[in-house]
């Protein structure tokens, strides 16, 4: 890999070679094939073909392609992060410690068969459906499935983690970074803020598809009271990390701009007094003289004026509206 790709993340799923990363073609069809994969396995390992639909299977399918997929569009916007945290940043990385530290493939592997193990057990305990055990085939493919489908969410999931902390190491920078005058109006980190929103519709576009698959098969022991509970519990899992992903980021970065225009509204409101006593301790001078001093003052008065107005109107964080003073 060249030196000026060493501090770009390309993970051994979307590896960087001389021609480029992978293109979104490529991408898409291997997402496709790998829900492909499954699904014609299992489709074929069932005795009554009707199992494959009755109970969902097809929608385990889309789950492991709209993830896989989802998972490559997010690294790229993740990518695209890193180059404006790094803009800002300058010299002192964090975000690259915070690369190396959570995101090596040896912990996306690791998460990916961690999560992928966990969802086998959640199906396990609320109990696959009884038409499974027909075949061993069929059996063996339904909980291959629920592995590959928390294999694909696992590596997410460790994205998740990694971006929360990212953005908490990261947002004490902005004091020192942001631009009031941007026009973004959110101090030059707007793009940022964006992309969270974005992770979070990504996860919730899969928390929805998780949703369809959960409701929809016939789970053999619903009837228990812990069973129903780890049910709500894994259903509702991906709309907290939606949430998740997007408020706690947004929480630590509108601290920071909140010290920022704290700080930097007291020092302009100094400079606006200071201008002020100046008015009322004009020395001896010709009257030209002092017309053309006053002159200067107003429009540094004024300039400071526009400076606090923009400084008020510029957004706290990307969970905050536009403020309408």
């Amino acid at each position: 890999m060249p030196s000026s790709q060493k501090s770009n993340f390309y993970p051994f799923y979307d590896p960087y070679s001389d021609s480029g990363g992978l293109g979104y073609a490529s991408k898409l069809g291997i997402s496709l094939t790998f829900g492909a994969g499954y699904a014609l396995l299992q489709y074929y390992s069932l005795a009554d073909k009707m199992v494959f639909f009755r109970e969902n299977c097809w929608i385990l399918a889309l789950i492991m392609s709209t993830s896989s997929f989802a998972l490559y569009v997010a690294t790229d916007v993740f990518r695209n992060n890193l180059n404006v945290m790094r803009e800002i940043e300058g010299k002192y990385a964090v975000s690259l410690k915070v690369i190396d530290e959570w995101m090596s493939d040896k912990w996306l592997l690791l998460a990916g068969f961690a999560f992928g193990a966990t969802n086998t057990t959640v199906g396990h305990v609320l109990g696959v459906p009884s038409v499974f055990f027909e075949s061993t085939s069929s059996l063996v493919m339904v909980y291959l499935g629920t592995f590959l489908a928390g294999f694909a969410s696992g590596m997410g999931l460790l994205a998740i983690a990694a971006v929360i902390v990212l953005y908490l190491k990261f947002a004490p920078s902005l004091q020192y970074t942001l631009d009031p005058n941007n026009p973004d109006g959110n101090g030059g980190i707007k793009k940022l803020g964006d992309s969270l929103w974005f992770f979070g519709g990504l996860i919730g576009v899969v928390g929805i598809l998780v949703s369809i698959y959960m409701f929809g098969v016939s789970w053999t022991y619903m009837h228990k009271p812990y069973v129903q509970l780890v049910f709500l519990f894994w259903v509702s899992l991906p709309y907290i990390l939606a949430v998740s992903i997007v408020l706690i980021p947004g929480l630590a970065v509108r601290r920071q701009v909140s010290y920022f225009k704290s700080y930097k509204s007291d020092q302009l409101k100094q400079e606006k007094l200071k201008l002020y006593s100046n008015y009322k301790q004009f020395e001896p001078k010709e009257d030209e003289e002092i017309i053309l001093e006053k002159k200067a003052l107003g429009e540094e008065l004024e300039r400071i004026q526009n400076e606090l107005e923009t400084l008020k109107k510029m957004r706290n964080s990307h969970i905050d509206g536009k403020s309408s003073d």
